[in-house]
């Protein structure tokens, strides 16, 4: 289960940064891997 909440989350923030107009995907989720934190704070789901 905690593998498809993982793999929806990557979904919809792919979905964003395609949104958003982010041209280097690639690049930005692998800055997400190393700081989950800021990718929650893109998603508008942490407040800090």
């Amino acid at each position: 289960m905690g593998a498809q909440v993982l793999a929806a989350l990557r979904a919809f923030l792919v979905s964003m940064l395609h949104r958003q107009g982010v041209r280097e995907k690639k690049a930005a989720l692998e800055a997400f891997s190393f700081n989950p934190l800021s990718a929650l704070r893109f998603l508008g789901l942490y407040a800090v």
